[in-house]
């Protein structure tokens, strides 16, 4: 371990509660729960994180506490004694690796539905309705006031009594205590409104009950946001001050800091930033938090490194650093940074496709770490196979080619990679193309180091055909030859170019252009953005109701935010029906999707994104003499078992796809293609 890192391996001691190191996984919900219980998903899941070297494990993200609560993002339920068993199986998974664990309590306030369980509106201060959400809430009244307080000290006592080493109280403005604090939501008249004293005076109130009910010698925690960053809210002055109030009160052990207000699309990207946002943006404001309180403070914003962590921690600004996401990314980064393999670090690049995910209801996963959330069938660290040694050829060098390549690598294989370009890395060398996307090139940067560290026989520019491919004696193939792209099925397509085509340089953009974006994805939007801020005059056209459909919000808010700067046109619920030359120009026949009529544009070029469909001819060649016949047997994969299927016994190999050769998709699915298959080789 290099000395630069000292100052994270330092213990931090809590009251009872001694913390090993200063790295933090913080508290959040990454939908493994199932009804509101723990399921043995989850419990591998933060155990991953502990295995990997993390010091303080903060799990069960936003538990609930009051009946009115709903647990849609799967949430843990902590309104009944049965939660104190689920709760002590993941802290007993944790301390086994010696750390330590919290667990977080939050009511939700206005961001709750009325439409689930049991049908209660949601309860809020004032009815303030949030955008995100969408509830109208009930002004919640004074006795509901009195019993949710009580709720939060009842369900603390559930988590003491399971063993968790502590309880940390959320006030981010996304809980019922925030909305107490913000001008922004609460217009109240009484003394639960008006004055900050009066505002502060529910979160007090929560605080005593707790401490009174846990003890003086457990371990509470409050989490805050450093700013709201909102028109109206709570700006990083006041919370400093809201802040200090808390910490003299002596209710309070800890102080977790974030920043944002998350009511809308653009304010949750500020909670959650992307690769959009610098590293560790509101550092600044969480040391101004730490000058004010005589606590230590728990700081957690996009810090995905070890530098600036250390640098965070050796300067004072902060006593722990809150990494999720890198530790999403890989489980294993304080056990790796220890042992002196930084470069072996998966890194976290800021795509929030873990958070995107749970804001749709669906459940945390990594992009580019597939292994992550399915620890019960995939292994972070690939065990080497105790079968032979065998020979794999592998064609296509994107990101299911590169994960392909590694796995089997990893399980001991002889493998050789061929790539038909001069460079690995396929689509994901066009999405950085766009210069706040350049991050995801280090999913490219870590995938190509770890195979050329395994020994991998990587070919360039080696336009595989079947003959080259079996003069490699092959005894696995897999086809990672990803798709082609579409411009589109509309009448005078062949007058249309790609978004490849711009975005590769095969084709020089013109100065007044039409995209039509069928496909919803990154592609477009990148087009878009990246023509705009050339000097073309770019509408984008999509048939869907808004653009981006397929894109989550990490991604989605800073793509339309940059594509407003740059004075694109936006057009939507239309579809280009047609495309015909008129002298040097283009004629673009759009169609509304809800009414029979027609609008036309003229224009320099017109651009097209349907998609890409598999680039398969090779995959089809060499089906035929395969063992399998190129089938996989969906049951044996998806229950994560070793292929076995044979067709034709006199093949010499077996052959399988990954990626969009098999249907387009993302980096995700297409790394998962390649580690299910290899991972059982």
């Amino acid at each position: 371990m290099m000395a630069a890192f000292d100052a994270l391996f330092a213990p931090l001691t809590i009251k009872r509660m001694v913390i090993p190191n200063r790295f933090a996984s913080t508290s959040h919900a990454p939908g493994y729960a199932s009804g509101g219980r723990v399921t043995e998903r989850y419990v591998r899941y933060e155990a991953e994180k502990a295995r990997g070297g993390v010091g303080l494990v903060q799990f069960g993200g936003a538990t609930t506490v009051s009946i009115e609560n709903t647990y849609y993002y799967g949430q843990l339920n902590g309104t009944g004694d049965a939660i104190i068993a689920d709760l002590a199986r993941i802290a007993r998974a944790i301390h086994e690796h010696g750390s330590v664990c919290t667990v977080q309590l939050s009511h939700g306030g206005r961001r709750e539905r009325h439409d689930m369980a049991h049908w209660i509106p949601a309860f809020a201060p004032s009815v303030r309705r949030e955008l995100k959400h969408r509830a109208f809430p009930a002004e919640i009244e004074h006795h509901d006031i009195d019993r949710v307080a009580r709720d939060y000290a009842t369900a603390a006592c559930r988590i003491r009594d399971s063993g968790v080493d502590g309880v940390e109280i959320s006030c981010i403005p996304p809980g019922l205590i925030g909305q107490f604090w913000s001008p922004l939501t609460n217009q109240r008249t009484d003394d639960y409104g008006g004055s900050l004293h009066n505002r502060l005076r529910f979160g007090f109130e929560v605080l005593e009950q707790t401490r009174n009910l846990v003890g003086e010698d457990y371990v509470v925690g409050m989490r805050l946001s450093a700013d709201e960053f909102t028109d109206g809210g709570l700006d990083n002055q006041a919370l400093v001050e809201i802040a200090g109030r808390y910490a003299e009160c002596g209710l309070v052990d800890y102080v977790s800091v974030v920043g944002g207000h998350s009511s809308d699309h653009r304010t949750n990207h500020d909670m959650y930033p992307s690769m959009h946002k610098p590293r560790a943006p509101y550092l600044s404001m969480a040391a101004a938090i730490k000058e004010k309180v005589d606590l230590p403070v728990l700081h957690a914003t996009r810090i995905a490194d070890a530098a600036t962590a250390a640098h965070a921690v050796e300067q004072g600004y902060i006593d722990l650093v809150g990494m999720t996401r890198a530790f999403i990314a890989d489980p294993h980064h304080v056990r790796k940074l220890r042992e002196g393999r930084e470069t072996d670090i998966r890194p976290c690049v800021g795509a929030t496709y873990c958070n995107d995910r749970v804001n749709v209801g669906l459940e945390a996963l990594c992009l580019h770490n597939v292994a992550t959330g399915r620890e019960e069938h995939l292994d972070h660290d690939v065990a080497a196979s105790t079968g032979p040694v065998q020979r794999v050829v592998v064609v296509g060098g994107g990101p299911a080619g590169l994960e392909a390549a590694r796995v089997a690598a990893s399980r001991g294989h002889a493998v050789v990679l061929l790539e038909a370009g001069d460079r690995l890395g396929g689509q994901l060398n066009l999405a950085t193309r766009c210069a706040w996307r350049k991050d995801l090139g280090s999913i490219v940067d870590w995938l190509v180091e770890q195979v050329e560290k395994l020994g991998v026989d990587v070919r360039l520019n080696r336009l595989a055909e079947a003959a080259d491919v079996l003069a490699l004696n092959p005894e696995v193939v897999v086809i990672a030859t990803g798709g082609m792209p579409v411009v589109g099925h509309f009448r005078g397509a062949d007058l249309a170019v790609t978004t490849w085509d711009i975005l590769a340089g095969q084709v020089e953009p013109g100065d007044d252009i039409l995209i039509f974006d069928e496909a919803g994805s990154n592609a477009g939007l990148t087009t878009a953005e990246v023509m705009a801020k050339r000097g073309s005059d770019v509408e984008l056209v999509s048939p869907d109701t808004a653009h981006g459909a397929e894109v989550g919000n990490g991604h989605r808010t800073p793509h339309m935010t940059e594509l407003y700067r740059a004075g694109v046109k936006l057009t939507v619920d239309s579809r280009l029906v047609e495309v015909r030359r008129s002298g040097n120009k283009f004629v673009a026949v759009l169609t509304n999707t809800y009414l029979d009529q027609t609008e036309e544009r003229i224009v320099d070029q017109v651009v097209g994104d349907y998609g890409t469909l598999p680039n398969d001819d090779l995959f089809e060649v060499l089906k035929t003499d395969s063992k399998n016949r190129g089938e996989l047997d969906l049951e044996e994969l998806a229950a994560f078992r070793a292929q076995t299927r044979v067709r034709n016994p006199e093949g010499s190999y077996v052959l399988y796809k990954a990626g969009d050769v098999w249907a387009g998709r993302n980096v995700h699915a297409a790394m998962f293609d390649a580690a299910r298959i290899c991972q059982r080789i």
